[in-house]
């Protein structure tokens, strides 16, 4: 893998992983044809998650530091640790299922399908008048279980929690805050597991491939804060619901490339 193909992977992560378009779905599909394509597990995809990471903490660096000062700033920490580990009571059982369907072209479109419909889905899931010190532990349990399932490649993690969110009774500029921020602890856990999964095969690695994963999550997170300013313009503006039109088409796309024995 080329540092070229690197940047260009992590600028695909960066404004996918925030649309709610799943960034797991372009990235696989868009290594699927780059030839000769190889990392261990998924190390590097990884990396590029770590940069959107950063840029979330960047983009929400001010309320999370009010957030450590505050009592009612802790208890917003405290729901974000409940969504995390609702998050895994799905995610653990499936990951051996989910890293299997990263070669697996007809899943990812099969995926892309779901998220297009549940994207879809906002245009009449109007949200409701929760903020942020008014959320409740049922609200973060209930999306971090939903985020749970954003393991498999096609499914929007973005797209199917802000619409969790909504669906019960976030703000709408509130519930893709919050998605945001639970993206945080998730990816940082998924990565120390895919490291310590692949430590063996990792040793073996030289300096290019640890410099692709530095180009391609600088390049992630500098798009990702691009991305994050977006997806709050177009939940205030009522028409997140169209990137739906996006994955339908493009995971029958896939499907039909996949029955037809192009990928």
């Amino acid at each position: 893998m080329s540092w070229w193909h690197a940047a260009l992977l992590g600028l695909l992560q960066g404004v996918t992983e925030f649309l709610p378009v799943s960034s797991s779905g372009h990235l696989a599909l868009a290594q699927a044809l780059i030839p000769g394509f190889h990392q261990p597990g998924v190390v590097f995809d990884a990396t590029l998650h770590l940069g959107t990471a950063a840029a979330v903490v960047w983009f929400e660096r001010r309320e999370l530091m009010a957030w450590f000062r505050t009592r009612s700033g802790l208890r917003l920490l405290a729901l974000l640790g409940l969504g995390t580990v609702a998050t895994a009571l799905p995610a653990f059982p499936l990951r051996d299922l989910a890293e299997a369907a990263f070669s697996r072209p007809g899943w990812i479109g099969a995926f892309l399908v779901v998220t297009g419909v549940v994207v879809l889905s906002t245009r009449w899931l109007a949200g409701g008048g929760t903020r942020e010190l008014e959320t409740g532990w049922g609200q973060a349990a209930a999306v971090g279980l939903v985020q749970g399932l954003a393991i498999f490649p096609g499914i929007s993690r973005s797209g199917i929690t802000i619409a969790a969110g909504l669906g019960m009774g976030l703000d709408r500029a509130w519930a893709a805050r919050f998605s945001f921020l639970l993206a945080v602890p998730a990816i940082a856990g998924a990565t120390v597991l895919e490291v310590a999964g692949a430590r063996g095969e990792l040793a073996s690695l030289g300096p290019v491939f640890w410099g692709a994963c530095l180009v391609g999550g600088v390049v992630a997170g500098v798009s990702g804060y691009v991305a994050l300013t977006v997806v709050l313009r177009t939940l205030t503006a009522r028409v997140f619901h169209r990137f739906g039109w996006y994955c339908l088409p493009l995971g029958g796309l896939v499907l039909a490339l996949h029955l037809g024995g192009v990928l």
